[in-house]
This record gives C-alpha cells, structure tokens and sequence, in this order.
C-alpha cells in the first residue's frame, strides 16, 4: 500500500536534482528561476503546479508526448515551444507555432491566444508526403544565403527533425507486431 504522505515522483527527482548539482543548475535546465524551484522543492510554490510537473517529468524523468508536428517529444520540450513568443524562419518552428496555437491536445496556451484561423492537425491514419532530401537541402542553402554557420545549423536542425520522425516510426513498427 502506498503512503498518502509520500512525495510525487516528480517531485522527489527534482529535489535530487537540486542536491546533486545546484538551484542554480536546475533552474536553468527548466527555464525558470531559481527562487520558483526553491519554493517548488520546499512545497511552498503558489503557482502553477502542473507547469512545474510536466518540465521535472520531461528534463528528469524523460516523459514524452506525441506532437503532431515534430512526433515524439520530451514534456519540457513541448513546453519550450509552446512559450516561444517569436517565430524564426525555419518552417519547422512556424509548423510548431502554429500547431501550438490551434487546439493541439498538449497545448497549455489559453484560447484567447490561439490563433484566429488554426490549422488542420495531422490525425493517426493519415498518409504524410513522401521526404524529399534534394528539396529540403536547396530551400535550407536559399535560407542560409550563403552564410555557412547558418546553413551548417539549418541541417542540424533538419536532420533532429528526421530523427524524431524516424524514432517515431519505428516505435510505431515495434508496437505493431
């Protein structure tokens, strides 16, 4: 039988992330500050709880989510995107901007933010065009304009996005035999 007064799983691993390394450590791993992970580790946060959870159980945990966009993801990352405040050029991030913004399931994003015209999400079932290597490459080099660096990031970028999808493939293989 379980303790009614044991803490949260969640709850305990970010205490021991606190004390294997520092406050300062661990709050910029969340993104938040240091005096809201102290009030969270002593049980005296008044703020959003849920928040909080969901960044512990996807820094320290490793529970993931499924977007409709970028496949399988920690929660803290979902969190991360859903608080971008600016959209970059890179069409993956504006696909995730938007997704985010138009009743994405996981979206913590109040309605009177989403977007006045969302965009249709992707649902299980449906057919996803076919990856287009030579494409991609020539529109990331057009977005790079020459500049190196830029173009050596784009890629990085792209081939994370690749993998995600592919590790969310094959799990989708594996859960299917």
């Amino acid at each position: 039988m379980s303790n009614p007064n044991a803490l949260p799983e969640w709850l305990v691993a970010l205490q021991q992330a606190v004390k294997s390394s520092s406050l300062a450590v661990v709050a910029q791993r969340l993104g938040v500050s240091r005096t809201m992970v102290s009030q969270v580790c002593n049980q005296k946060y008044p703020g959003d709880l849920v928040r909080v959870k969901r960044l512990v159980e996807g820094a320290y945990l490793a529970s993931t989510l499924i977007c409709p966009i970028l496949g399988e993801i920690r929660q803290d990352q979902c969190l991360a995107h859903q608080g971008r405040s600016n959209v970059s050029s890179n069409p993956l991030y504006i696909q995730v901007y938007k997704a985010c913004r138009s009743g994405c399931p996981h979206s913590r994003i109040p309605e009177e933010k989403q977007l006045k015209r969302p965009i249709r999400l992707r649902t299980e079932g449906e057919t996803v065009e076919l990856y287009h290597a030579g494409r991609v490459i020539s529109r990331l080099t057009f977005q790079a304009a020459g500049d190196e660096q830029v173009l050596v990031k784009l890629l990085s970028n792209e081939l994370e996005h690749l993998a995600m999808r592919l590790n969310q493939l094959l799990k989708k293989q594996g859960e299917g035999k």
